[in-house]
């Protein structure tokens, strides 16, 4: 045991004090090597599996009633399905005239323009109602009107009184009602 001493003590004394450094700053960075190797082995291995759990539950997300795994191509055709055809438009229009009949709102005047859609699949009227009620009515008729009309869209509102001894207001609103123009 004392012969392993002596020998450390006279490799230390050749070797010196830079080069004693050397070889503390090499065995450090080799214990660094191999324990972050095996921490990024480790970190990679989660992630692996992270991700294969992520692919199980898209996969099983997918899966319709029946059991097979729908196609982006049908999602995308589910989606466009859920927009009215532009052919309801006028039945749509009747809905929030009679939205606004519910809630005791005259509608006198309104401005509807179709824009259609970049993708030229999709488009939408845009509605600009004046409408005079109470605040009341007239956000109850803009909660029927999305409630009842799926693909419509509150845009804007502006609320405007005359005279603080007024009950009723004048607002604008403007609605986007998407359509699908495919079918």
């Amino acid at each position: 045991m004392n012969r392993l001493i002596w020998i450390a003590a006279q490799g230390i004394k050749s070797l010196g004090l830079p080069g004693v450094a050397g070889v503390l700053l090499l065995v450090f960075s080799i214990a660094g090597y191999v324990s972050i190797s095996v921490w990024k082995n480790a970190r990679l291995e989660a992630l692996t599996q992270e991700i294969a759990t992520e692919k199980h539950h898209l996969d099983m997300s997918r899966l319709n009633p029946g059991g097979e795994v729908t196609s982006a191509g049908a999602q995308l055709h589910a989606f466009y399905e859920f927009f009215p055809s532009k052919q309801k438009a006028p039945n749509l229009f009747k809905t929030i005239y009679g939205a606004a009949h519910d809630e005791s709102i005259n509608l006198t005047l309104g401005e509807y323009k179709f824009v259609p859609g970049k993708s030229g699949q999709v488009g939408s009227y845009q509605v600009n109602l004046p409408v005079r009620g109470s605040y009341i009515q007239i956000r109850k008729f803009i909660v029927k009107v999305l409630n009842s009309v799926p693909s419509a869209a509150l845009e804007e509102v502006s609320f405007r009184r005359e005279a603080v001894s007024r009950g009723d207001l004048e607002a604008k609103i403007r609605f986007s009602i998407y359509m699908s123009l495919v079918r």
